[in-house]
């Protein structure tokens, strides 16, 4: 394989999306920009239509997609992914991945 100066490295990433597993490679500052993981910062009782979840990292997500479903976790792990031009959030113990919007 020729090496030039512009080519990204690859990295392999693996994610638990909608209860099925999908791996990709990504350019290694594709996966920083594409994928985010984190935990919710304390409790999380679930999504209830216009949900705002505060993650560890600092970041503020709200719910723009309505779905409701009661969960109470302390501080689940978060996936959050680019999908269709927006953004999805993946809860752990949830298995439906409901479309977000950062607020900060």
């Amino acid at each position: 394989m020729n090496r030039t100066k512009g080519i990204f490295s690859l990295a392999l990433s693996a994610a638990l999306v909608g209860g099925a597993l999908v791996s990709a490679i990504y350019p290694s500052t594709a996966i920083a920009q594409s994928v985010i993981e984190s935990q919710v910062d304390g409790e999380f009782e679930g999504w209830a239509g216009e949900t705002v979840v505060k993650l560890m990292n600092g970041q503020i997500w709200i719910q723009t997609e309505y779905y409701y479903h009661y969960h109470y976790a302390y501080m689940p792990d978060v996936l959050i992914y680019q999908s269709g031009g927006g953004w999805k959030m993946k809860v752990e113990g949830i298995d439906k991945a409901v479309r977000v919007e950062q607020l900060r």
